[in-house]
């Protein structure tokens, strides 16, 4: 059998999308997009904290922080569907997580819902000071791993974060949903 290695996203695979869906709510596209790279694009890379993120995020919207930090934690939604795949591939092959996020909001999330065993090791990008889709981190992650492997995939619903992984010898599923992961890899 192959060595494999497979890298899962977090928001977007297992936990549903949250700051795009998020940000729609208030902003226009073009808007939203302009918020993400000024707030979340420093958070995820560790330059702003997790609280200045949420501070920034409900004066730049104009919103009680209170009020929008309790309809932001509801949006945590687990998608339960793909731990069962997530589960038999970690039974036959080195499975790992991969996201952009500030600190502590994956950890969190991971704990409040017994997810952290499914994976052999996580990376949360506010912790190594790159996010995707800068080669290096996927680079990073895969050298941590110690290892050499046949093939290596990485799982993602943000086309964007796949578009040159074949470039550095990884095979890239845009997830559509549990059983596109499960077709990429048989």
């Amino acid at each position: 059998m192959a060595e494999r290695l497979i890298i899962f996203d977090c928001f977007g695979v297992i936990f549903e999308e949250v700051a795009p869906v998020f940000l729609k709510k208030f902003l226009a596209e073009d808007k939203a997009l302009i918020i993400k790279e000024e707030l979340f694009v420093p958070a995820d890379l560790g330059q702003i904290t997790y609280d200045e993120l949420l501070t920034n995020m409900a004066r730049v919207l104009e919103v009680d922080r209170d009020e929008m930090i309790k309809e932001w934690n509801s949006m945590f939604i687990l998608r339960k569907s793909i731990l069962p795949v997530i589960k038999a591939l970690g039974e036959k092959h080195d499975v790992i997580l991969l996201s952009n996020a500030p600190l502590g909001v994956v950890e969190d999330a991971f704990e409040k819902h017994g997810l952290t065993p499914l994976f052999k090791k996580m990376f949360v990008s506010c912790n190594l000071g790159l996010a995707k889709p800068d080669k290096a981190i996927y680079l990073h992650c895969v050298g941590e791993m110690k290892k050499e492997y046949d093939e290596i995939y990485m799982v993602d619903d943000n086309r964007g974060n796949l578009e040159h992984l074949p470039e550095i010898g990884i095979v890239p599923i845009h997830y559509k949903g549990d059983d596109s992961v499960l077709e990429a890899l048989i």
